[in-house]
């Protein structure tokens, strides 16, 4: 029976101490070897050329103290680590963990995994799960990528990082902060969290703000999301979210896009936006909308789609498109029309397919109009082709005009007086001193001009081969004074901005 107890126990011993050799830190080599006490009982001291092997790693330093029973060293002077022959840990100073294969290595660290190095004054690495982690700050050189953090982990495996605490990443092209940042070098792929700047460092100037999102800096694709900003000197752009490939010069903003032009005075809102630098220009839709201020006051324009095209210099000459169901909201100017273009070289706004627009009491309609602004304000509207400018006088009557081209100018953005061109007709109502309608004056000729006071038709005058004819008010039928072409849509007037999104 002792002996079997003997046995099991001197099994059990050996059994130790195999799995604890198999974990020992082997010396390799040194050229002096000598006990120290003062350090402890299994204490030595190495000098010269010293060399340990453990796990998958040789370390190498000018000496060093070994304590056999902890199962550690301490390494001081050109200290180096080699792992799998691809990964290196220079330093002046190492402690050494043999248990759990942990190495804090001090001053003047540098790993280097052959393609990257990271650069540090204290770095802890893992020789099992091939894990470093840093804390008092790290500089990492990928090509032409600098990064810096305070702290940083690095899994020399899978080659990825993870940066916290004031992370800055240094291109040619552009600077990075965030928050947290983690980088893969094999795929040059960067994502970041939390409070996130790039700067780019071109002659643009621009800058981009989000809160999450990721960068490829090989290929020049990027994501932003949460809060996107982008700045440049010529516009603002706000979004969700942002796709762009900077190698292509494309993008796709995505939900609550709001695009500023500094250069024009516009704003751009929709809840999509594609971009093409390349093809210079960019298409919006989902309630796309058009903000541009005229005479201190805002003009909406709302349409299905929204596209805008510019040169390839960038210069002021941009060109808005509004495709479909467009429909304008001014305080004092409201319209609607199928088609719309906007020129800023000429700042003219071009309305097609069945426009109508209302100015206080007038409804003015052709079958296309330009509005020209000059120094922010409305100069003149030209219509083209069956002119027509009507008003109500009561609820049965209208002053009307009617003819081939009309051109109404404007004081003050208010509608001032209108030129009528060809085949001019009108129906006009005449009222006593005490605004009592006494007579119809119905008259054709070439041309005319009408003048506009407090929004209503005040006086008109005939030229070239005038004909008219003035009825007593008693003798007419309201229905019989109705000039052809006539068509009151009063209820197709847009009466705020929030009703310019619902077509009639």
């Amino acid at each position: 029976m002792r002996f079997l107890l003997f046995l099991i126990l001197f099994l059990s011993l050996v059994s130790k101490s195999f799995a604890q050799e198999g974990k020992r830190i082997n010396l390799l080599n040194a050229d002096i070897l000598e006990g120290d006490e003062k350090l402890g009982k299994n204490a030595a001291r190495l000098i010269g050329n010293v060399q340990f092997s453990h796990s998958d790693a040789v370390m190498f330093c000018d000496s060093a103290y070994r304590f056999s029973e902890e199962n550690l060293f301490e390494a001081f002077g050109n200290v180096k680590i080699v792992q799998k022959d691809s990964l290196t840990i220079t330093g002046e100073r190492l402690l050494y963990f043999g248990k759990n294969s942990l190495a804090i290595m001090q001053k003047n660290v540098v790993m280097d995994d052959g393609k990257m190095t990271l650069s540090s004054d204290e770095l802890n690495y893992s020789l099992e799960t091939d894990q470093a982690t840093y804390s008092t700050g790290a500089v990492i050189k990928d090509g032409e990528n600098i990064l810096k953090s305070k702290r940083g982990t690095y899994f020399s495996e899978q080659k990825i990082l993870f940066f916290k605490d004031s992370v800055e990443l240094d291109n040619p092209r552009y600077q990075l902060t965030a928050d947290s940042m983690q980088y893969s070098p094999p795929g040059k792929k960067v994502f970041f969290t939390g409070f996130t700047i790039i700067e780019s460092k071109g002659n643009d100037s621009s800058w981009i703000y989000c809160r999450n999102g990721w960068y490829e800096t090989e290929t020049g694709k990027s994501w932003f999301g949460k809060d996107t900003y982008v700045v440049s000197k010529e516009q603002t752009l706000f979004a969700d979210s942002l796709f762009y490939d900077s190698q292509l010069s494309v993008g796709t903003a995505f939900n609550n896009v709001r695009v500023k032009d500094h250069v024009n005075n516009a704003i751009v809102s929709g809840r999509k936006m594609d971009y093409d630098d390349g093809k210079c220009y960019s298409l919006i839709t989902g309630d796309a909308l058009l903000s541009q201020l005229i005479s201190r006051d805002s003009l909406f324009l709302h349409s299905d789609t929204l596209y805008a095209t510019w040169d390839s210099l960038h210069t002021v000459d941009r060109k808005w498109f509004a495709y479909h169901h467009c429909r304008i909201f001014k305080s004092d100017l409201q319209g609607k029309c199928d088609s719309l273009a906007y020129y800023s070289s000429d700042s003219t706004f071009r309305l097609y397919g069945l426009p109508v627009l209302w100015s206080d009491s007038n409804q003015l309609s052709a079958d296309s109009v330009y509005i020209l602004v000059n120094q922010g304000k409305i100069d003149r509207m030209l219509l083209f082709n069956s002119a027509f400018i009507s008003s109500p006088v009561d609820s049965v009557r209208f002053d009307q005009i009617r003819g081939k081209d009309m051109t109404g100018y404007f004081q003050d953005s208010k509608l001032d007086y209108i030129q009528v061109e060809g085949n001019g007709q009108s129906v006009y109502h005449v009222k006593n001193s005490k605004g009592r309608i006494t007579g119809v004056n119905r008259a054709d000729c070439t041309d005319m001009t009408i003048r506009i006071e407090n929004g209503k038709v005040s006086g008109i005058h005939l030229y070239v081969l005038p004909e008219g004819t003035l009825f007593p008010i008693a003798d007419t039928n309201p229905n019989e004074f109705r000039l052809r072409g006539f068509s009151w849509q009063q209820e197709r007037r847009p009466k705020n901005k929030a009703d310019i999104f619902f077509w009639k």
